[in-house]
């Protein structure tokens, strides 16, 4: 009997351990598969968002740098006419890029176009979005506002500015990315004066322009290879003394000492000596640059001119805007324009403003015919300091289904080198004793002897089509080399992933670059600030206009 029962409950053991691998067959292993399925729906969504935002960032950073090709071996000085088309270039190349990218995914160039909302471009003193907008204008050039007709091309031209009212006054100030701004000033009447110029700290320099921040400012010695030098001796060209001049189209450009007359290049290439109304500016014998005292004499009575017409203009009365989006509350908003510890603030507080509000109505409007809403991603201070601080393009792509969800995405990639504006990060100091040049950031020791500062740009190769046809490289610096910090970590280009910071170099807000050059060397400064002023003074301004 005792054995009959053992047998039996072992047999009830057995049923119920096989009752329960029924059970696990039946409703574990059929949730285990769904799980694991899961998970690689979930590793496929991540891969693929991980792809795209690779491909998004590469065609973005290929318009960029076809965007700085085209603007750095410009043969003319009609920067704004040619803003248009390097820009239309540079979309041409984003979306060469993406389609060439997403080609075994079947996607035309046409039909990527649908899935980017839009493109910023954020240039010296505004920036252009392109993206679907509706063209009210006809074939027969007459306006008709209510145009369903869409096209994808460039929206016009949007300035940084800002509108300020106070009594009779009626002031409008284009900003930029550095401290160069435009003023259309009215008091009360209804034509408007304009000016233009750069602001300054006019308690670190004076009017004669001969000191800054207790270091003295003097003329320079200036010289590079250029086409002539190079073409008469490829192999070791010789370096020719330089000096700026205002043309007669109110540009600055070199003129070139031959060492018995002044001449320069015109946009093709060809050379001319100058004409006897340029002398006055050169001299008939050989003359120093002044160039970096010029920018300072000239700010310097900007500045106090401007503090004399709208220095009573506060930031509260701004108009058009809501304050607080520009964070003018309280006591704050009695603080004047003019106030040069408050103005890069609210300048960038403006600009971030002005890109913000467009781009989302851009993107409300892109929606109106769109099968998946894009959405205005909230971008990172980091990122919004990137924008602030360079030129750079902004990128948007959503809405391609990616399994299990659809993708959203942007990219942001700055542009170190352009015409317009002189990145103070970006100034070089050339030891001429030792042919070295070096980034003022990343100075591992003092340097003596003979010492000069230029742009980034100017150690760059220049092209030229030489008599025999054929296109000729050369080196403005000639053999000069970079020392290792300026190859290591100087970039031409940062993604939204690099590290970025905006400066104060006279005009920007405070950063590491400001406490370096605080505590560098009396002669590191002075090569430095003579070498920014001058740049500065020197750069293409399309806003540039005198004061009437």
């Amino acid at each position: 009997m005792y054995n009959k029962r053992v047998t039996k409950v072992k047999k009830g053991i057995k049923m119920k351990l096989q009752s329960w691998i029924v059970v696990f067959a039946i409703i574990v292993i059929p949730i285990v598969l769904v799980m694991s399925l899961y998970i690689q729906v979930q590793i496929n969504y991540v891969n693929l968002q991980g792809n795209y935002d690779t491909v998004l960032n590469n065609a973005t950073y290929d318009a960029i740098k076809a965007f700085q090709i085209n603007e750095l071996n410009s043969t003319t000085q009609n920067i704004a006419q040619e803003k248009i088309r390097d820009v239309e270039a540079s979309v041409t190349t984003f979306y060469n890029s993406l389609a060439t990218n997403f080609g075994q995914s079947g996607y035309s160039e046409q039909e990527l176009q649908s899935f980017v909302p839009a493109l910023v471009y954020t240039l010296y003193d505004g920036y252009y979005i392109y993206t679907k907008y509706n063209n009210v204008v006809t074939e027969d050039n007459t306006i008709n506002l209510n145009s369903t007709q869409s096209e994808t091309g460039l929206k016009p031209y949007v300035y940084y500015s800002a509108r300020y009212k106070k009594g009779n006054k009626d002031v409008v100030i284009n900003y930029t990315l550095d401290n160069y701004i435009t003023v259309f000033y009215s008091n009360g009447s209804s034509t408007y004066e304009t000016y233009s110029g750069f602001l300054i700290d006019t308690s670190k320099t004076n009017a004669s322009g001969t000191t800054y921040d207790g270091i003295n400012i003097d003329n320079e010695a200036l010289s590079e290879v250029n086409r002539t030098s190079f073409e008469a001796n490829q192999t070791n060209p010789q370096k020719v003394n330089y000096k700026y001049f205002t043309n007669n189209n109110g540009r600055r450009e070199k003129a070139y000492w031959d060492g018995s007359k002044w001449y320069k290049y015109n946009v093709d290439g060809t050379i001319n000596t100058v004409d006897e109304a340029m002398l006055s500016q050169l001299g008939r014998s050989y003359q120093r640059d002044t160039s970096a005292q010029e920018y300072l004499k000239e700010a310097y009575a900007f500045t106090n001119q401007m503090k004399s017409i709208i220095g009573d203009i506060t930031l509260g009365d701004i108009v058009d805007v809501n304050k607080e989006d520009l964070g003018i509350t309280g006591d704050i908003g009695n603080q004047s324009i003019m106030d040069f510890n408050t103005f890069t603030q609210h300048k960038q507080q403006v600009i971030r403003n002005s890109i913000n509000t467009n781009l989302r109505a851009t993107i409300a409007k892109f929606n109106e015919n769109s099968t998946y809403p894009a959405k205005m991603p909230t971008l990172t201070e980091n990122e919004w300091s990137m924008i602030l601080s360079n030129t750079c393009l902004i990128s948007f792509m959503q809405g391609q289904n990616i399994g299990n969800g659809y993708y959203m995405g942007y990219s942001i990639v700055t542009n170190n080198k352009n015409r317009e504006f002189v990145d103070p990060k970006l100034i070089y100091i050339l030891d001429q004793d030792k042919n070295q040049y070096h980034d003022v950031r990343h100075l591992s020791a003092s340097l003596s002897g003979n010492i000069i500062g230029y742009r980034n740009t100017d150690f760059e190769a220049q092209s030229f089509v030489s008599n025999d046809s054929t296109t000729k490289n050369y080196y403005p610096h000639g053999s000069a080399t970079a020392d290792y910090a300026c190859i290591v970590t100087s970039s031409e280009i940062t993604s939204s992933n690099g590290s970025t910071s905006a400066d104060n170099a006279s005009g920007n807000r405070l950063t590491d670059l400001d406490t370096i050059l605080d505590s560098a060397p009396a002669n590191i400064r002075k090569a430095y600030y003579t070498a920014l002023f001058r740049e500065r003074c020197n750069s293409y301004k399309s806003l540039a206009l005198s004061g009437i």
